[in-house]
């Protein structure tokens, strides 16, 4: 059963001001009620921490407003009970919400243990995962500068993009540097500047350059995107070097972590900064999966059912792990990739990649909680494994039909070997050069 709460409170938090009631009683017969309006300041914080602690009130639930139950979650949690909840959970009927009516809702579903809390990492790991977060975006920001100079490039009638499969490349950049540096340079001599493998489309590269319009307006825009990507890799560079120092806490975990299949440094960083590197808050491989998204929900009615799509849930870890998905189902004898071609047949290429980013989580829970590293099991494993779902697929399928299969027995599972040695590997970067 549900624990009962005879003393609890509900705060419903908003930017400027928040509403917090305290409900007090025993389960039969009706709570007294007690509402109040405090602000958010730290010294209003302070001031419903001291009215709560005056009510004998120390468990108090809160709605997950963006990012305004933190100030008050750093305040409260210091010496009350602080549970953070879901708004898709506690979400109030159209019609009935206000900021009392809020407060006393959430009051009452605590008071019954009707609440559910949220994953509430630790401060190292929010630290971890900012930096994780920043970099992303900035990686983004380099990804949209790296465009904006092409697409100047197009203007100008320079069609490198044709002939170069990266632009910014050695030889790619040596042109665009010549470009801007040498605006009277011929497009033979800008063919020369090719490198590597590069050097034998060189007349490519000459009709790519010949007639171009490159004026100094579309000069100084390319220059000035140019200096914001050398300042974008200097802030990367910074970045790693700060997340490099943060993991040293978890260098264990980011050891394990890059010994899956498709997960590199980047990934595993991300992974301890999303899920923590501690998986005593996910009792199993499902909980974590259901809570980072990446499997189906539950739409099953009268009987029947229906198709549902997986949740919008974090995004982050979401993104890293499509990613590693798909790099891993490319490895040649990976268990994954079998079981991503097999299900592409079925499903299609959007549903297989996201069940083998769920089976690449569902592994990273193993590996960090049992703290060993990842095995990839042997191909006659793999074939006996398959054999004994088969089977054991078709004989669930004859006692549906009404075959008894009493006298039959359902073939056990194989065992996977132990696993190996863990590697490691530092973060990337850009590659942008200045000049």
């Amino acid at each position: 059963m549900k624990k009962f709460l005879p003393c609890c409170a509900g705060i419903d938090i908003g930017k400027q001001e928040m509403t917090a009631t305290i409900l007090t009683g025993s389960p039969d017969v009706e709570p007294l009620q007690q509402t109040q309006t405090f602000g958010t300041t730290v010294q209003e914080l302070n001031r419903c921490l001291e009215w709560l602690r005056a009510n004998q009130c120390f468990t108090v639930v809160v709605e997950s407003t963006g990012s305004y139950w933190i100030p008050v979650w750093n305040v409260l949690s210091e010496q009350l009970a602080v549970i953070v909840a879901n708004p898709e959970h506690v979400k109030a009927r159209r019609g009935e919400k206000t900021d009392p009516e809020d407060s006393r809702r959430l009051a009452e579903r605590l008071r019954v243990g009707d609440v559910r809390g949220s994953f509430i990492p630790s401060q190292e790991i929010v630290e971890l995962r900012d930096l994780t977060r920043r970099r992303k975006r900035l990686l983004s920001n380099a990804n949209g500068e790296r465009n904006r100079i092409q697409k100047l490039l197009e203007h100008a009638n320079i069609k490198i993009g044709n002939v170069v499969s990266d632009v910014f490349g050695a030889t790619g950049q040596n042109i665009l540097h010549a470009l801007l540096e040498h605006p009277d340079q011929s497009a033979v001599e800008l063919a020369e500047l090719a490198k590597g493998k590069l050097r034998k489309k060189r007349e490519a590269l000459r009709e790519a350059l010949e007639g171009h319009r490159l004026n100094d307006h579309l000069r100084w825009m390319i220059q000035h995107s140019l200096d914001h990507l050398v300042f974008l890799e200097q802030q990367i560079a910074e970045l790693t070097e700060r997340t490099l120092e943060k993991l040293k806490r978890f260098q264990r975990e980011y050891e394990l972590l890059q010994t899956i299949p498709g997960i590199g440094a980047e990934t595993a960083a991300v992974i301890i900064a999303e899920t923590g590197a501690n998986m005593a808050q996910f009792p199993s491989a499902r909980h974590l999966t259901s809570w980072a998204g990446v499997c189906p929900g539950n739409n099953r009615s009268a009987g029947k059912q229906k198709s549902s799509s997986i949740k919008r849930a974090n995004k982050w870890l979401l993104a890293a792990l499509v990613q590693s998905a798909w790099a891993t189902v490319r490895e040649r004898g990976s268990i994954f990739r079998k079981r991503f071609y097999r299900q592409m047949m079925h499903r299609g290429k959007k549903r297989a990649v996201i069940a083998a980013a769920r089976a690449l989580l569902a592994v990273v829970w193993q590996v960090l909680q049992k703290g060993v590293p990842y095995a990839e099991p042997s191909n006659e494993l793999f074939q006996q494994r398959e054999h004994s779902k088969k089977v054991r697929h078709h004989l669930r399928k004859l006692k549906e039909l009404g075959v008894d299969i009493t006298p039959l027995e359902l073939p056990p599972l194989p065992d996977l070997p132990k696993p190996q040695p863990a590697f490691t590997r530092p973060l990337g970067a850009l590659g942008i050069h200045a000049r």
